[in-house]
């Protein structure tokens, strides 16, 4: 008996203590909801989200979408693709699970979206470094409850949801957030240096894990059952990659292929094109050139509801097919 109410007694104290807890973090969030920042001006995404608001198009991906935005290219690209436009990606290698996580938050403030675009680098399938263990996807980002709660329902490690309570304390958000390196996508990658490009693709494989894509890949089914849930459509483009052979790129393949069957999904594989330096200030990251023409070349048609075919060779867009053409044409295969 006496075990008994010791037992509720503790249980009634740790609940009051989680209640204490819970409204002292609610007084320390939405502190920056009067800050609205332009996407071109920083790395955050809550910070320039909107409420209620609509866009046109969503951008998620990596840093090698954030360039999209940098350097003032934001205005660029809605000028060529005629829309409005946000991009959620996350430099320093934000993957999947960062992707659905500010996708889910993006919906849960009223947001609308015709088109998501997720500009897919491989390696975000295979390695914990682009996911759950990401050290710079939030840090950059203001304290917000419902972020934390989705955090922590999620089961991100430790480390990060303290890393993110540490958001707290920051202020100054406009010089704190903005990205520390501009001017870069006005640079051209000087050659193309095959070493490189090897210990590049060495280093990537040396990360990967079969368990890890089976784990990762399934956020790829709950980023489509998100974008349906909230009545609209999704197309992944495989980026261009400059590294041969780039590990993972068929068994992702194979996987957007499959899901690219539903109705509200697509998939474009362009890892073979644009293989000219001058699209690019290194190996991986398009310079404004190269942003300029991927949007036009095929940002622009992909977002027309069509799919964009290109020559193996070159790397020049040589025709388009409509998209539900192409899912019969699989279903036929």
């Amino acid at each position: 008996m006496q075990t008994r109410k010791f037992i509720i007694k503790l249980l009634a104290f740790g609940l009051l203590n989680l209640g204490i807890m819970a409204v002292l973090l609610a007084g320390f969030s939405g502190r920056t909801r009067d800050i609205h920042l332009n996407n071109w001006d920083t790395e955050s995404n809550l910070l320039m989200m909107g409420r209620n608001t609509h866009y046109d198009v969503a951008i998620l991906g990596t840093s090698r979408g954030r360039v999209f935005s940098r350097d003032a290219n934001h205005r660029m690209l809605e000028e060529i693709l005629g829309k409005k436009v946000i991009n959620l990606s996350k430099g320093g290698g934000g993957g999947l699970m960062p992707a659905e996580l500010h996708l889910s938050y993006f919906f849960d403030q009223g947001n609308t979206v015709d088109h998501v675009v997720y500009l897919v680098d491989p390696d975000v399938f295979f390695c914990s470094i682009n996911n759950e263990n990401n050290n710079f996807f939030l840090c950059d980002e203001p304290f917000e409850l419902s972020m934390l709660w989705k955090l922590i329902v999620r089961r991100y490690p430790a480390d990060r949801i303290f890393s993110y309570l540490q958001m707290i304390a920051r202020d100054d958000w406009e010089n704190f957030t903005r990205y520390s390196a501009p001017g870069l996508t006005e640079g051209t990658l000087d050659v193309i240096d095959p070493e490189k490009l090897e210990e590049a693709r060495a280093h990537y494989l040396s990360q990967y894990t079969d368990e890890n894509f089976k784990k990762y890949s399934r956020i790829v089914d709950t980023i489509n059952a998100l974008v349906k849930k909230n009545n609209t459509r999704i197309t992944y483009v495989m980026l261009p990659l400059l590294i041969d052979h780039f590990p993972g790129v068929e068994q992702v393949d194979r996987k957007l292929n499959d899901v690219a069957r539903e109705e509200h999904v697509n998939y474009c594989n362009l890892v073979e094109s644009m293989q000219d330096r001058k699209y690019y200030y290194d190996h991986m990251h398009f310079n404004k050139a190269g942003i300029a023409y991927f949007a036009g070349a095929y940002l622009d048609p992909i977002l027309r509801g069509k799919i964009v075919k290109f020559d193996n060779r070159t790397g020049d867009s040589v025709g388009l097919v409509t998209s539900r053409a192409k899912a019969k044409s699989q279903q036929a295969n």
